[in-house]
Order: structure tokens, then C-alpha cells, then sequence
């Protein structure tokens, strides 16, 4: 697109099935072992499907795991904060095997999409605590939401059968290919993203014009 840079990592990555791929996953879905996702993995799996997590295409393996948690940066040497993994209970654990697929629920229980299971690996929780949070204080939010959360990672490739659904803003809600295609339209070239915990003040004016 003219005027706008490459999507992080090169590729804009699209996770939804279409068509006849779709109808046929989905029917396979119901017969498949499932993982409930919490709604920090339902986000996740939200940014992986539309591709707000491009370059990635799915659930992070052991060694892209490992590489963010001592490095900030996937395996290949792409900056990355923070791991974005699945982690399941026991009894899910149990039920999973690598090479073979999974239905991913969200905590009502419906069916947003599947995962092909390239590994199952464990994770050491106050590790990843102290080198991804700097903490292993659970009243840090972060580190609180991790060990509620299994030891065991399944890694794999997602396929998204739909976007989880958000009531009374789906109007807002562009996905990073849509942001593009509204910025070509418009003609801009320079775009700045800001994210904010409260309403935006003269400050947040100023640095949003300045940038």
C-alpha cells in the first residue's frame, strides 16, 4: 500500500477460514478435544486471527517461548515483549496430543476456531514472572492472570472459524487490514497509535500531535 510500511515482521497475517474450508472445520470442530480460553487467550487468539500478532500464525512453540522470555525477541530475532502462548489445565493436557487438533472455546463455550498441535511443553511460571514482569508479585495483574493459568503451553497454528464477538462495538473494531485499507483511502502516510488507561488530556494532545 502506498505510503504505508510493511506490516511488522513483512507479512499481514489472515487466520480466517472461508467458504467451504470454514463449513468443513467447523463440522470437524465438534467432534475434536477443546480447550476453554480464558479471556486473555481469547484476545490473543482475536490479535493471531485478524493478524494484530503478525508475524505470528499461531500459538508460540518452546523456542519462540524461550527467546521472548530471556531475549525480548521471537527466535528468529524479532523484537517481541511479551510470549503469547496457550495454557491448558491437566485434565485438557491429558486430552491433547502433538499432531493432532483441538477445538478453541471461549469461556461460554462457543467455538471460535481449532488448533493443530505442534508441541505441548511446561512452563516455569515465577521464571517467566521475573523476567517478562520483573516480578513475581502476584498483585501485579500480569503476574496474578499467569498463575491462575496451567503449566503446560500446546503450540500450534490457529485457524479461526469467526473473531469473538463484541457487543455494541463491532462498529469500532477495524481489523489491522481494514486500519490499512481506511489509511490508503484517506491518503495518509504518516499514522501514529496510541493507547491510553483513562480519558486523553492536553498532554496526550500534545505528544499525538508531535509525533
Amino acid at each position: 500500500m502506498t505510503g504505508l510500511g510493511q506490516p511488522y515482521g513483512g507479512t499481514l497475517i489472515d487466520l480466517l477460514a472461508t467458504g467451504a474450508s470454514r463449513e468443513e472445520i467447523g463440522r470437524e470442530a465438534a467432534t475434536l478435544p477443546s480447550i476453554e480460553m480464558d479471556s486473555r487467550h481469547t484476545s490473543d487468539f482475536e490479535l493471531l486471527a485478524n493478524g494484530g500478532f503478525s508475524p505470528l500464525d499461531g500459538f508460540m512453540g518452546e523456542a519462540d517461548y524461550r527467546s521472548v522470555v530471556d531475549q525480548m525477541t521471537l527466535a528468529n530475532g524479532l523484537p517481541w515483549p511479551v510470549p503469547v502462548t496457550l495454557a491448558v489445565s491437566e485434565p485438557e493436557a491429558a486430552r491433547l496430543a502433538t499432531g493432532g487438533r483441538a477445538a478453541l472455546r471461549d469461556d461460554s463455550g462457543f467455538v471460535l476456531g481449532v488448533i493443530d498441535i505442534t508441541e505441548i511443553y511446561k512452563r516455569d511460571k515465577k521464571e517467566e514472572a521475573k523476567k517478562v514482569y520483573r516480578t513475581d508479585d502476584e498483585a501485579h495483574p500480569g503476574v496474578a492472570a499467569m498463575y491462575a493459568g496451567g503449566d503446560t503451553i500446546v503450540a500450534g497454528k490457529v485457524t479461526a472459524l469467526s473473531l469473538p464477538s463484541h457487543d455494541g462495538m463491532a462498529e469500532r473494531r477495524l481489523t489491522p487490514a481494514q486500519t490499512r485499507a481506511e489509511f490508503g483511502k484517506l491518503g495518509w502516510k504518516t499514522v501514529v497509535g496510541f493507547q491510553t488507561r483513562n480519558p486523553i488530556h492536553r498532554a496526550h494532545e500534545y505528544l499525538i500531535k508531535v509525533a
